[in-house]
């Protein structure tokens, strides 16, 4: 699990707040971040300023970790890491022990349905099945010049999970806007291997 320079600082600020004021924001949090309770009944969001054990917290100190808590429980609840690692990016926040074991218990009771809850609103991008192109000249007439413009034609066939069936896009781009696509889908594949390469 990667954790941002930033988050770990928004993490580590609570390593100062009172016993009672760090509980209270890391229930807070997860409650906020759920949404719903077991029963997937919607909860009321709560906003920081109401709750009374952070009153003493400079606001923008505790919006900061509320922030970088939420990303933090957000992310190992999506990607489903292992407890090792979640506890030793909280010790790299310098989070007590004791604060620690705090964070790991709410989260064990709220992460199932903050699961439910990510695979439930996550997106769906069309998955691509395959393409069709054409090549066609365009005529332009004038007095004495006669101008061919190639312009293409591409027609993505696609599967769209969120309708749960296929469907097409069809796009037209000249030569230099086909190679800017071109470019950028090369760049994005190397990008992917790399990383693959990097976790291997």
């Amino acid at each position: 699990m990667e954790v941002s320079d930033k988050t770990i600082r928004g993490l580590a600020a609570m390593a100062d707040f009172p016993e009672k004021a760090f509980k209270s924001l890391v229930k807070t949090t997860l409650m906020n971040a759920c949404g719903e309770d077991a029963k997937g009944v919607a909860t009321p969001r709560k906003d920081l300023q109401s709750v009374e054990a952070l009153s003493e917290i400079d606001p923008i100190l505790a919006k900061g970790a509320h922030l970088a808590l939420t990303k933090f429980v957000v992310e190992a609840a999506k990607t489903d890491v292992p407890p090792s690692q979640i506890t030793s990016a909280l010790e790299e926040a310098k989070l007590s022990e004791d604060r620690v074991k705090t964070v790991m218990a709410m989260f064990d009771q709220c992460k199932p349905i903050l699961r439910k809850v990510l695979s439930r609103n996550k997106m769906c991008f069309p998955q691509l099945l395959r393409t069709e192109w054409r090549l066609d000249h365009h005529m332009r007439s004038r007095s004495i010049e006669q101008l061919r413009e190639p312009v293409y034609m591409l027609k993505l066939h696609v599967y769209d999970p969120s309708i749960g069936a296929k469907r097409e896009i069809q796009m037209t781009c000249n030569h230099q806007e086909l190679s800017d696509l071109h470019a950028q889908i090369k760049g994005a594949t190397t990008r992917v291997e790399k990383m693959v390469r990097a976790k291997k």
